[in-house]
């Protein structure tokens, strides 16, 4: 058990180490386009990646989650190459199918998407033209980590994203192009990058392609995309609503939010990208289930503690990255979106039973009731509280997603996750964030006193609550010696 745990977080580590980089270029950009774009024009290119992102999944229809299960579950090499050879090039024919309709519609619905859309007829077109280059990344990539090519994720994945970043600050600082120009960037490194990754697995390509492999792909991956769009709704749909209901100021300076969110994906997504391939890979394993349960809890305690450190330090943080006093008030969202992306990985590995059985369809009737149930709650809600509606949406949502993932899944695949402990573990925490959050907005005295009381607090409640009882914890501290005796 201990030598499969320790092939996962080596290479969550790995990858890490890439997304790392790109969370670090990402924070180098939030400066220049606070100074360089009004909190309204930082809106609009949020609404556009808003727009990019939904586009983006129904070019892919969930072939990437497909093809990271039938990697695996190929006969042999040739099989295998036909399902990497439909994985890039199915997803690049529809996005070229989304290229040419939107030569014919990003004109006539800029008016309707942004507030100030002069100079935008054809941006819904740049962006599309970024997808057309991204999923050939996306997919070509995926085929890295499935086969552990470590180096090649990483060179790929910093290069494509901190080239891109790069070469949107000249367009826009030195080309003085606005929102325009980010997307010019993309577009001339993207598009290098993309070509490049073709010419290098050229070889893994094969011309004997089979319907076969092309059906596989969609009748595993096209139930996903209910869950997908649903994902998309719980994630970009509310700025258009803060940007129509509340202001375009309002939805950039939300959108500023949950870029800091995101910083938590330096464990989420790395973790995810890990933990795809590597729970089909021990799903025979008479261990499976312990290493299962074993990775959820701990991946919660150590997913809130890193929340935790967010929070506290996020105030200073975002009035020195940000530089104007606008953008300031975009600090109390930060923790809920960040527990909702939390959240949204932890029910991978509680409902991991459900993707081992091929059960998408269940997970995708799940996320569209929770779609709709955020998207009520963010019509209710923001035009009366405005972004704190969305924040509590947030984690209401996402708590139902994790609660109705994990109890379908214990019906095809029972694992022992000591639900009850880690839903006792997780209402503590959202208690004291909810104080902490308080204290902030009211400018409390002393709040580092009252940090270090939240990090005991939450500390106790590890062993307290059961969600790891003393023999488990004396396990973890003893299991970096272990993993380094096993080498």
């Amino acid at each position: 058990m201990l030598s499969k745990i320790k092939q996962l977080f080596s290479d969550s580590a790995a990858f890490a180490m890439a997304l790392m980089g790109n969370k670090i270029v990402a924070f180098l950009l939030v400066p220049v386009y606070t100074r360089y774009l009004m909190p309204s024009r930082f809106g609009d290119w949020d609404m556009t990646n808003t727009i990019a992102m939904v586009i983006t999944y129904f070019c892919i229809l969930g072939t990437d989650t497909a093809f990271a299960f039938y990697f695996f579950e190929a006969k042999d090499e040739e099989d295998r190459k036909g399902y990497f050879t439909a994985a890039v090039f199915f997803p690049f024919v529809i996005s070229l199918f989304f290229l040419v309709l939107s030569f014919f519609l990003s004109e006539p619905s800029a008016p309707f998407i942004y507030d100030y859309p002069q100079g935008y007829s054809h941006l819904i077109t740049l962006a599309i033209l970024t997808i057309v280059a991204n999923v050939i990344i996306q997919q070509t990539l995926a085929y890295a980590r499935f086969a552990r090519q470590v180096k090649t994720f990483i060179i790929g994945t910093m290069t494509f994203v901190i080239g891109s970043s790069l070469a949107s600050v000249w367009f826009l600082v030195e080309g003085k192009m606005g929102v325009l120009g980010i997307f010019y960037g993309q577009i001339v490194v993207q598009s290098v990058v993309a070509v490049a990754l073709l010419w290098h697995y050229r070889h893994q390509f094969t011309r004997h392609v089979k319907k076969k492999h092309v059906m596989d792909l969609v009748n595993y991956g096209f139930p996903l995309l209910p869950t997908l769009l649903a994902f998309w709704v719980m994630n970009a749909v509310s700025r258009p609503i803060i940007y129509h209901l509340v202001s375009a100021e309002a939805a950039g300076v939300f959108g500023l939010a949950v870029r800091f969110a995101s910083i938590i994906a330096l464990i989420t997504s790395a973790f995810q990208l890990a933990w795809r391939p590597f729970s089909v890979s021990i799903k025979d394993r008479d261990d499976a289930q312990r290493i299962y349960s074993l990775l959820a809890r701990g991946f919660l305690v150590l997913g809130t503690f890193f929340i935790m450190g967010l929070t506290f330090s996020i105030q200073p943080v975002i009035k020195w990255i940000a530089g104007k006093p606008e953008y300031y008030d975009a600090y109390p969202y930060v923790w809920m979106l960040a527990l909702g992306i939390l959240l949204n990985t932890m029910h991978l590995l509680v409902g991991v039973g459900l993707l081992i059985n091929k059960l998408t369809k269940t997970i995708s009737k799940t996320f569209m009731v929770a779609a709709a149930i955020y998207l009520v709650g963010n019509l209710a809600l923001v035009p009366i509280i405005g972004a704190w509606g969305t924040g509590a949406m947030t984690v209401l949502t996402y708590l139902y997603i994790f609660l109705s993932i994990y109890r379908k899944g214990q019906a095809a695949y029972p694992v022992d996750f000591r639900m009850r402990s880690m839903m006792t573990y997780l209402t503590l925490f959202i208690g004291v964030m909810i104080g902490i959050t308080w204290m902030q907005v009211h400018h409390w005295a002393g709040l580092w006193l009252w940090y270090l009381a939240a990090i005991a607090l939450m500390s106790a409640a590890i062993v307290v609550t059961g969600v790891f009882n003393k023999d488990a914890v004396k396990m973890i501290k003893g299991l970096p010696s272990k993993l380094m005796s096993k080498r």
